[in-house]
């Protein structure tokens, strides 16, 4: 019997491939990606699914934040990043422990990217870079199909300015 999680790896590792091929046949990344996610909900229907899954902080706060605010134009005046940080921190286990680098949640996941990163290439290039990890494994991600396709746009707006 294959564990769980070993399954899981060499179905995500699948999933990178652009035709993947298991014992000479052919599947889409789309029936890859149907099967990671069956194989996740049957450990969580048993009871033995798997931890948290990891990211650095800046992305996992970016899920947090287009999940909430994903329709709204502008994020509200009193939001913090606190409240961000309880419901990242209770979604995922961050990779690094750095807290200080980020100070506002425009910072973090701009509205306006384009404007906000336009005198700052290499804050832009690591920001697309967030946003790729994001949008090439958004299915593990998150929660909230509509935030997840905004990002997918978001990211293509990003990838053009």
């Amino acid at each position: 019997m294959i564990p769980s999680e070993k399954l899981l790896s060499y179905l995500e590792e699948l999933a990178k491939e652009e035709h993947p091929e298991v014992n000479g046949k052919e599947y889409s990344r789309l029936q890859v990606l149907l099967a990671e996610r069956l194989v996740r909900d049957v450990q969580n229907a048993i009871g033995i699914a798997s931890q948290k899954p990891k990211l650095s902080r800046r992305r996992a706060f970016i899920v947090i934040l287009e999940e909430l605010y994903y329709n709204v134009p502008n994020y509200p005046k009193d939001l913090t990043l606190q409240g961000i940080h309880r419901r990242a921190s209770q979604r995922f286990e961050f990779m690094n422990r750095d807290v200080k680098s980020f100070t506002t949640p425009m910072e973090v996941h701009p509205k306006d990217p384009c404007t906000f990163y336009e005198d700052n290439a290499h804050g832009k290039a690591r920001y697309r870079s967030a946003l790729k990890h994001l949008v090439l494994e958004s299915h593990r991600y998150f929660e909230v199909p509509e935030a997840e396709a905004s990002l997918k746009i978001l990211f293509e707006d990003v990838k053009l300015c």
